[in-house]
Parts: structure tokens; C-alpha cells; sequence
């Protein structure tokens, strides 16, 4: 038999299967689960992940808002240095007793239990920076060798450096 995950709420339980109008808050923390991340950032599998939800019943079925909080870890796309960064994801997700055709953005309520795991993963996920850097105040810079001085009555027009080119050859 398969265990149920800590993500996986029962509404008949909560009281609030087929009572419109109810809500129930949970603010709990779980483990996260495994693959929330990106190439380069991400939420280890097992560490904290705290939620801070509120449930609504609607007629359609659970409406589901508030924030998740976790820590991420990855490197610093510029130095490579190892990082840490607070991640604060807003939830908003509608979760229907049954899915209309062609609505492929709310979630399914199965067998009177709510799976946040789908809608934790995809708001953590699109949450990520593509590029984490330490710093995002600072822009970044770097040197290679000296600074190059350049002699500005040459470099007026693009074709300066053709024209002294062409100026040599007629020379010679």
C-alpha cells in the first residue's frame, strides 16, 4: 500500500467538502519534496518548506491562496560561489470537483483530497532566478589586462581604421 503524501489533504476531514462558504487555514511545515529546482538552483529534497494557506470552499470545488516559504540553494551563476536565497511564492490555485473541457489550468480534486504538491512544485519552480547571483544590486564588472586608451580623432567614423589602411597601401 502506498503512502500518503504530507501534501495530500482530505476535505471531508477539513469540513469543507460540499459546505461553500467554509474556510480553514493550515500553516504547517513539511519536507520539500524532490525536484524542486532548476540547472543551477534549487530547493533540497527534505528541507523545510513552510506553508501558510488558506482553503475556501466555492461551488466548484477548493480555492486555494497564500504563500510558501523555503530556502534555496545553487550556485552564483557569475563566481560559481555557493548561495542561499529566501523564496516567498504566492498561491493562488482553484482546485474543481470536475475539470470542464478545455480547462487545463485548475487542479482536480480526487477522491475528496487536494494535492498541493502539483501547485507548490509550479509556483517554487517558476520562482527560481534563471541566473542567481549574490549581488543583484551590483552590476557586474571585470578587467582583463589593461585598460586600452583610444585616440578619439581616429575614432569618429567606424571606417577610420580602413581609411589608414588604404592610406598605407597608397604610401607604399
Amino acid at each position: 500500500m502506498k503512502k500518503q503524501s504530507e501534501f495530500v489533504y482530505d476535505l471531508r476531514s477539513m469540513g469543507l467538502l460540499g459546505h461553500p462558504g467554509e474556510w480553514e487555514r493550515v500553516n504547517t511545515t513539511l519536507s520539500a519534496p524532490a525536484d524542486l529546482k532548476i540547472e543551477v538552483i534549487g530547493v533540497a529534497e527534505g528541507s523545510p518548506l513552510t506553508l501558510e494557506l488558506m482553503f475556501e470552499s466555492v461551488s466548484e470545488g477548493i480555492y486555494v491562496s497564500g504563500t510558501v516559504s523555503a530556502t534555496a540553494r545553487g550556485e552564483d551563476v557569475r563566481t560559481l560561489d555557493e548561495i542561499e536565497l529566501p523564496i516567498d511564492v504566492d498561491i493562488q490555485e482553484m482546485y474543481v470537483y470536475e475539470q470542464a473541457d478545455g480547462d487545463e489550468d485548475s487542479y482536480l480534486i480526487d477522491r475528496d483530497q487536494l494535492d498541493l504538491e502539483p501547485a507548490i512544485r509550479d509556483a517554487v519552480v517558476m520562482a527560481l532566478p534563471f541566473s542567481p547571483s549574490k549581488d543583484r544590486s551590483e552590476e557586474f564588472s571585470f578587467t582583463l589586462g589593461e585598460d586600452l586608451e583610444i585616440d578619439d580623432s581616429e575614432s569618429d567614423s567606424p571606417f577610420a581604421s580602413l581609411k589608414s589602411l588604404l592610406d598605407e597601401k597608397k604610401e607604399s
